[in-house]
């Protein structure tokens, strides 16, 4: 089996249940960590999966969370495959600016920093197309929040109205954007990522 960390607490809790399950049946073992309360990640994970939730909510205790955020910068930037989404990806950036205009740090991995803004933003079912690959995935955005660097590897349009932006930022077997993405609208997405975890591993034990 391959571990993939999963950020499971009141900050990051959603997830598409099927696409966890999917992970599962491709030979994934997940396994939870908090980001509010847990000083280091679980042993031997050979991936991350940071869902969505409410990071805005909990941005000074994930601030006061030093060890942590410093780990998984220190893991991320030693290649480790991660997935993050929405929230997630909010946590993963540079800093988090709440309602009331204060500025929290948070991991630093992309440069983005997000805020607060009026109303929905991008919002509804979605289907993303890889400008890289030309791979098409579904899923969804629903957040108040914003980026002021959201990220151009992929395209993502409405199903009705056709309207189109760019998003997710994408670095090798990484990549951070708001869309959540359904993995059985293509399982080979979710093959890829367990690959990429199974491969980074073997990579380092090389050296």
């Amino acid at each position: 089996p391959v571990r993939i960390g999963v950020a499971r607490d009141r900050a990051f809790c959603f997830y598409y249940e099927d696409s966890l399950d999917l992970l599962r049946q491709l030979g994934a073992e997940l396994v939870p960590f908090s980001p509010l309360a847990d000083e280091k990640l679980p042993d031997g994970v050979q991936g991350l999966y940071l869902g969505g939730g409410y990071p805005e909510l909990y941005a000074a205790q994930l601030e006061e969370n030093h060890a942590l955020r410093r780990q998984i910068r220190d893991a991320v930037h030693t290649g480790m495959p991660c997935i993050a989404e929405c929230g997630g990806f909010m946590y993963l950036g540079d800093s988090i600016e709440d309602a009331s205009g204060r500025v929290w740090p948070m991991a630093g991995i992309h440069p983005g920093r997000s805020f607060h803004s009026e109303g929905r933003r991008r919002f509804g079912y979605v289907t993303l197309t890889s400008h890289e690959t030309g791979a098409v995935i579904r899923g969804h955005e629903y957040h108040y929040y914003d980026c002021d660097d959201n990220g151009t590897a992929y395209t993502a349009e409405k199903p009705v109205t056709g309207k189109q932006w760019k998003c997710i930022v994408k670095n090798g077997a990484q990549q951070m954007g708001f869309p959540h993405l359904y993995y059985p609208s293509n399982p080979e997405f979710a093959k890829a990522f367990v690959r990429e975890c199974r491969r980074w591993t073997e990579e380092r034990e090389q050296k």
